[in-house]
């Protein structure tokens, strides 16, 4: 769909949900309005980043015997995110995380149902989560913000996200059993090996493998990944993720810096809800490498 120049007066605003673990710095100068995921606890619903913070999530994960479980946004959310920027004037592009790992892009596009333009609401899915969600987004709130319409930033969102990708060191495989999203077996088998468990994700596709050796060795995996994916680039962002290894993972940061000297370079702890997939001790490194 080709916007009218009526239509391309129109501000443009992202819309994208936390899993996403955009830095705030970055979601205030661009304005990217955040849709909180849902942390269930003991029966309570927690809203990512409102209702419990980083800080008290792994606190409380290292004592409560009961393990957190995770819930899909529901339409409501979306649609008033949607309702604000229309009032505002603006149109919107709502980003979710990949179909076949949430229900997300399903249920805000049926928020979206309710909204006929102008101004416009789309939904289009990325094809990872965490920052190789959030630098498509990123990338496309910073075209909106230097004036471009609807159709230029799907455009950028999408060429964005078959440039993203996350590889991350896991601590163990256990809270991703714990979701369905790897088999029990495969958890223990993997658990049992003297090995660090490595997954990658890139265009909704999500491989794991297992790095023998140490995990200073392991990590310097991760960096052999990203270099390898950004070989061409002429814009690289990463992201150095992590799940309570605060300083594993601005020492990662800082070989980051020295060896590929990225022109985005971010350190973001999951945000609950990620944390409650992936568990302690997570190190990753999320990137955008755009070759044009």
């Amino acid at each position: 769909m080709t916007a009218t120049g009526r239509d391309r007066a129109r501000r443009v605003r992202l819309i994208t949900d936390s899993s996403a673990c955009l830095p705030p710095c970055e979601i205030e100068a661009h304005g990217i309005a955040i849709v909180p995921t849902v942390l269930v606890w003991n029966g309570e619903e927690l809203r990512d980043g409102v209702d419990i913070t980083n800080e008290a999530f792994w606190k409380r994960l290292a004592t409560d015997p009961n393990l957190p479980t995770t819930s899909a946004t529901s339409p409501a959310a979306y649609a008033a995110a949607f309702a604000k920027a229309r009032d505002a004037g603006e149109d919107v592009l709502c980003a979710t995380i990949p179909r076949r790992i949430s229900a997300m892009t399903e249920v805000a596009e049926m928020a979206a149902r309710d909204f006929a333009g102008p101004p416009y609401v789309r939904v289009i899915p990325t094809g990872a989560a965490t920052m190789a969600h959030g630098f498509p987004v990123l990338l496309g709130a910073r075209a909106a913000s230097a004036g471009a319409d609807l159709d230029t930033v799907e455009r950028t969102v999408l060429e964005a996200s078959d440039d993203s990708g996350i590889v991350a060191l896991l601590g163990s495989l256990e809270y991703l059993a714990r979701g369905g999203r790897v088999p029990w077996v495969v958890a223990r088998v993997a658990d049992a090996l003297p090995s660090t468990p490595i997954f990658s994700m890139r265009r909704g596709r999500i491989r794991f493998r297992a790095a023998f050796g140490s995990r200073a060795r392991a990590l310097r995996a991760l960096m052999k990944h990203v270099e390898r994916a950004s070989r061409d680039a002429s814009y690289l962002g990463v992201a150095v993720h992590h799940s309570a290894a605060v300083d594993e993972a601005h020492e990662l940061a800082e070989q980051v810096r020295r060896e590929m000297a990225p022109d985005d370079l971010y350190v973001t702890g999951f945000t609950p809800v990620m944390g409650a997939h992936v568990g302690p001790d997570l190190v990753g490194l999320a990137y955008c490498a755009r070759s044009n």
